[in-house]
């Protein structure tokens, strides 16, 4: 790590470098002291805020590097969508992939109706966009990185959007908005959200999905991170693409704060995702379920009042 003349702070993590900032909780208007987690060997902090209790990164990428970072080629494999078919897709992905979406569609249907309008935001490339269409549901699909919207118009040949949600605005609201691993992401967690209750329907339904740092997996190799019996600076918590992890009560306060009433958790087993099926299995998929084990959040939450983010000018 460097620092010249006052300038902002240069690091290099694995493929990616860039500037460096310091931060506090997203959540709270006034936080306490964080507690810190973890510190690498880099001097980058994982914190937690003892109020809203969410974890998260400070010093951090600054948005423009990580902005970077993900039009890099180092941040996805290309060669996954070289000679792309949708048949080949479904053949092959039976396991964790194909049954997760199956699974985040079938959440959907129990609050949405076919003809109700869905914005997946931080689509990516849109292949949940397009398994969810295939499936019935009306599904749009926007995200800020240029290079995952071409690749998924090009692969997939299905309209998304490409730019910042902030700036978005087609005319019209949307009955649910699906925002699958993408809060773990975001610089603006406060604005994203508020944005999202602004392009929702009153009484739509925000369908979100976000790392677990209580899950059982997560926990332990805190555990090991933190006693030095695993060396790896950590990893598991993602960063640099990730500066955020949750728990059910900071992703609830995540959406008071917002004006959302939460409304259902799910805490989805890995056995689940696989598609594990038996005696065995069954148990393992309650247990996770029932003690928030997973190492994931899922929650719907719901717009009851306006949201405070107001239609931008012009």
């Amino acid at each position: 790590m460097s620092e010249d003349n006052g300038s902002p702070k240069h690091i290099t993590c694995g493929k990616f470098s860039g500037h460096i900032e310091n931060v506090s909780c997203p959540i709270c208007d006034f936080p306490p002291d964080p507690k810190l987690v973890f510190k690498s060997s880099s001097g980058i902090g994982i914190w937690l805020c003892p109020k809203c209790t969410i974890m998260y990164v400070s010093p951090r990428f600054t948005e423009k590097s990580l902005s970077q970072i993900y039009e890099s080629d180092a941040f996805i494999d290309q060669s996954f969508y070289d000679q792309w078919s949708y048949e080949k897709w479904k053949s092959e992905n039976k396991g964790r992939s194909y049954i997760s979406q199956h699974l985040k569609i079938r959440l959907i249907k129990r609050f949405l109706t076919e003809k109700d309008r869905i914005l997946d935001v931080g689509c990516g490339t849109g292949l949940f966009c397009l398994e969810a269409s295939k499936q019935g549901l009306n599904v749009e699909g926007i995200d800020p990185s240029k290079m995952l919207i071409d690749i998924g118009r090009k692969t997939f040949k299905i309209p998304l959007h490409h730019g910042p949600l902030e700036d978005f605005d087609p005319g019209y609201k949307y009955k649910g908005i699906v925002v699958w691993a993408v809060f773990e992401h975001v610089y603006g967690l406060i604005n994203l959200v508020n944005r999202c209750g602004y392009l929702l329907e009153e009484g739509g339904y925000l369908f979100i999905d976000v790392p677990h740092y209580q899950g059982v997996s997560n926990r332990f190799k805190t555990s090991l991170c933190r006693t030095g019996f695993k060396k790896d600076d950590f990893k598991h918590f993602g960063f640099p693409w990730h500066i955020y992890s949750f728990n059910k009560k900071s992703l609830s306060s995540l959406m008071r704060a917002c004006r959302f009433d939460p409304v259902l958790f799910e805490f989805w087993s890995h056995l689940l995702k696989n598609g594990a099926k038996g005696f065995f299995a069954n148990i393992m998929i309650s247990l996770t379920q029932k003690l928030a084990l997973s190492d994931y959040i899922t929650l719907v939450a719901q717009k009851k009042e306006q949201s405070r983010f107001q239609k931008p000018p012009g």
